[in-house]
């Protein structure tokens, strides 16, 4: 039978612990991480602060008419946004063209782009203005009676 001294044990349990703490401390101790330096690209980064806001448009369609209803937005700002078509008995009856255009200040041609085209009555999304200019929708009702298209938004831009 071996006899091991209360002073012994004391010490091996100090001496555990102490190597315990040691080993938690250099599991804890961050790693050095290089890091590679991406150069800021354009678009990225604003100085100035866009007023962020949130509108909801009841927007009014005739039977048979066609309407584009656009904000304006600055390159990289963003918005994000939902519509319904409210008394559309066909989903199908209602085209609907989610596009942005540069503002034409000159007989030149302007840039046009489409971000999502379709038929339905509901639709959602979100962009980033890829350029200037005013982005919206371009919504034609096909059916012989009126309807509203309820549109949420919220983002960065102004309404004209």
């Amino acid at each position: 039978m071996k006899i091991i001294s209360l002073h012994t044990r004391t010490i091996s349990l100090k001496l555990l612990s102490l190597i315990s703490a040691m080993l938690l401390l250099s599991a804890c101790t961050e790693e050095v991480i290089e890091w590679i330096d991406v150069p800021l690209t354009e678009n990225t980064y604003f100085d100035n602060e866009p007023v962020y806001r949130t509108d909801t448009i009841e927007i009014p369609i005739s039977a048979n008419a066609d309407l584009e209803y656009m904000v304006d937005m600055q390159v990289g700002n963003s918005v994000a946004y939902s519509w319904e078509a409210v008394d559309l008995t066909d989903p199908q009856s209602l085209l609907a063209e989610f596009h942005g255009h540069t503002v034409r200040t000159s007989e030149e041609p302007g840039d046009v782009m489409f971000y999502k085209q379709g038929r339905g009555d509901t639709s959602s999304g979100y962009l980033v203005a890829p350029f200037n200019g005013v982005h919206g929708w371009y919504l034609s009702n096909e059916t012989n009676s009126d309807i509203k298209v309820l549109l949420k938004l919220s983002g960065f831009y102004t309404i004209p």
